[in-house]
């Protein structure tokens, strides 16, 4: 009588077999919950790979140019923040200036020339402000101080403004020095004559940062600053008089550099609010990016888990058969 078609060693090899087949199954199953993703990739394109990897490379360029927006949006809020404390610097000693100006007491000259003096030096700490390690206002010269310490500058400027004998012509000699390039330009401003190059931010969409040191809005209030912090100078040697005049005509100067400051504080929020906007674009379209690739490669949790249920109940049932199996003997069978 014939009992069994496999003899007891093609049996064992068999149940190993099988052994082997679900523990397999359950390593998958387990890597597909734990992961999200299909493990057999293969089989869920149907073996049509363009379309999947046509959306990793969408994924990655859009990664590259949503990082890229970032640093842009960051380097922006940078300049926007210098801009603002340059504009406060401005607004205060303007408020200094104008009350100095209708004032005949020698305290209040000496308050302006200290003010003066100090807020030069904090607003070339300004015009060297670094983001991520990046100095914003010396163009493609981002390693180093775009303009020279307040100390150099009105040593400088004084040379310059020496040979004056009139206040007005003081104003004259220092507005050449700041537009002269031999003058501002290669002694005062220390970074490069070129802006960054435009950072791509898509295909089709660049941001352009062309703000230096050098701007005429800059060389202006560095410049309003820098003469009235030189006021007490005793190689200029001006009298009281000259420097009451010097505060008044200066005064003007000083209230349209506010102006400046605000026009330039403005359009880098206009950049700011754009790539603000692109932000949020680029997050829409690589969530969109996302959830097609999870429609294609992504697993059911649910669907996973009952098969691995499924697959644990089959391998326990396994073990159960192969411990009766081998309990089998000819003595019991009797």
């Amino acid at each position: 009588m014939r009992i069994g078609s496999l003899g007891d060693m093609a049996q064992s090899y068999a149940m190993q077999s099988r052994n082997a087949a679900l523990k397999q199954d359950i390593q998958r199953l387990t890597l597909e919950i734990a992961s999200g993703k299909v493990s057999d990739v293969r089989e869920a394109i149907g073996g049509n790979s363009s379309y999947i990897n046509d959306i990793e490379r969408s994924l990655t360029k859009m990664n590259g140019y949503e990082l890229a927006t970032r640093e842009a949006n960051q380097f922006a809020e940078g300049v926007q923040i210098a801009l603002s404390q340059m504009s406060n610097l401005n607004s205060a000693f303007r408020d200094t200036l104008i009350e100095t100006a209708s004032s005949a007491l020698e305290a209040s000259s000496k308050t302006a020339i200290s003010e003066a003096k100090s807020g030069l030096s904090d607003l070339i700490n300004v015009m060297n402000t670094s983001v991520a390690g990046r100095f914003i206002f010396g163009g493609t010269a981002t390693s180093s101080n775009p303009v020279a310490p307040s100390e150099n500058l009105l040593s400088e400027l004084s040379a310059a403004v020496g040979s004056a004998s009139t206040v007005d012509d003081m104003l004259a000699a220092a507005k050449a020095w700041f537009n002269d390039p031999a003058g501002f330009e290669s002694l005062g401003y220390l970074g490069a004559q070129t802006s960054l190059a435009p950072i791509s931010l898509s295909d089709d969409e660049t941001a352009q940062f062309g703000l230096r040191g050098d701007d005429p809005a800059f060389r202006e209030i560095l410049q309003n600053f820098a003469m009235i912090a030189l006021a007490d100078d005793p190689s200029l040697g001006l009298t009281s008089a000259q420097q009451t005049e010097l505060f008044q005509k200066s005064t003007s100067a000083v209230v349209g550099a506010t102006d400046s400051i605000v026009e330039l504080q403005a359009r880098v929020g206009v950049s700011e609010s754009r790539l603000e906007t692109i932000l949020v674009r680029q997050s829409a379209e690589r969530s969109a990016l996302e959830m097609a690739r999870n429609d294609i490669l992504g697993s059911d949790p649910f669907e996973a888990a009952t098969e691995l249920e499924q697959v644990q109940f089959q391998l326990q049932s396994l073990y159960a058969i192969t411990s009766r199996m081998s309990q089998l003997s000819l003595v019991n069978f009797l």
